[in-house]
């Protein structure tokens, strides 16, 4: 994106008109930045805030000289954290319906007199109920927008193995392994999984 005060925000290349001259849409591919601000064109870039946990207003465009950059933002203010716990509530009993409606069948059956589930299917449903309790207590005890931000981003470590491979090209999975960092929101990470999901050959264990 690019944006000029004469021209607006461009959002894709196009033809313009700038004092009087005619220029294609390529100079927006082709022309160095240099050159495009020599025409006060230069680069945009949005900074928006989390729709999460921000309302956001009209929109404020400054120019960043450090960067020679227009950002976009905009207003923003806290929304209420009752009202945000409330949606995360709701978000995991959609997961844990949504993640139980895949067996109901099997409750049906059995219920009409058919095939009884199975103990590992009962354990598993058990299990996605506790779970989805469990997430409501931790969403109740948040205390404030930073704790709700902190749940969201939880950080985690996961240990997986790492591959080999022979001269054929094979590939050996183990024993070596290597850590990997990330965020998980708390909202949609940790259920249980089905005794017929398909098992991750690289994964180890989270730290």
């Amino acid at each position: 994106m690019w944006y000029s005060p004469s021209h607006g925000l461009i959002k894709s290349p196009r033809a313009i008109v700038k004092d009087g001259l005619q220029h294609p849409a390529q100079i927006f591919r082709k022309w160095s930045k240099e050159e495009l601000a020599n025409i006060g064109f230069h680069p945009a870039r949005m900074s928006v805030a989390d729709h999460r946990y921000y309302n956001t207003s009209g929109e404020e465009y400054n120019f960043d000289a450090a960067t020679n950059e227009w950002v976009i933002s905009y207003g923003s203010s806290a929304k209420n954290v009752d009202d945000i716990k409330k949606s995360m509530k709701a978000q995991v009993k959609s997961i844990a319906s949504s993640t139980l409606a895949h067996s109901d069948w099997m409750t049906h059956r059995e219920s009409d007199g058919g095939t009884a589930m199975s103990a590992d299917w009962k354990t598993y449903r058990a299990s996605v109920r506790a779970e989805s309790n469990e997430k409501d207590g931790e969403i109740d005890a948040l205390v404030d927008l930073d704790a709700i931000k902190a749940y969201q981003a939880h950080p985690i470590v996961e240990v997986r193995y790492t591959s080999t491979y022979d001269a054929e090209g094979k590939e050996t999975i183990g024993p070596g392994t290597e850590s990997v960092n990330r965020n998980v929101d708390q909202v949609t990470f940790g259920w249980p999984s089905a005794p017929d999901a398909e098992v991750d050959p690289y994964h180890v264990r989270y730290e």
